[in-house]
């Protein structure tokens, strides 16, 4: 595995936990100590989902690497990924513990499955996530550069 690819995953394993152990600190004075349980649940949402965008923005990353392009946009599209993914992971989540669909989402249907996944991507990006769209796109260029020192490497 190239180096540049294990720091893209490292990257979208840290990431959503100190996203959320940040909003856990922030939680810090309503919940009267550290949330762990949530914590827990919305970093490993975070993690999945981040994991998930790393390995579909990978190709686009080696791609622009090879092509000495910049990779800020790979990154934006790995961002959106991962917010639009923690909103279905999210109300998966949320169906699976509430027992199945029927109790989840009641007799609303589809659309009241769309509008739990729609407020879990809006609190994935109103809590902290806004900023994971510059630095996901910072992180993307830096790794698009460092997987393009690889193949210059090898080449020589």
């Amino acid at each position: 595995m190239s180096r540049a690819r294990l720091y893209l995953h490292l990257a979208a394993l840290l990431a959503p936990l100190a996203a959320a152990g940040l909003w856990g600190a922030l939680m810090f004075g309503i919940y009267g100590g550290f949330p762990s349980t949530q914590f827990l649940l919305f970093g490993g949402i975070g993690v999945l989902s981040a994991q998930i965008a790393a390995l579909l923005g990978w190709r686009g990353l080696d791609r622009r690497a090879r092509e000495g392009r910049d990779a800020w946009v790979v990154g934006f599209g790995m961002a959106a990924i991962t917010h639009v993914l923690f909103g279905v992971l999210g109300d998966v989540w949320l169906i699976a513990a509430a027992g199945g669909w029927h109790e989840a989402i009641g007799s609303g249907g589809v659309t009241s499955a769309v509008i739990q996944v729609l407020f879990f991507v809006a609190m994935s990006l109103f809590a902290l996530g806004a900023i994971t769209f510059p630095v996901t796109a910072l992180m993307a260029h830096w790794i698009a550069v460092l997987r393009r020192r690889e193949l210059a490497d090898v080449d020589t």
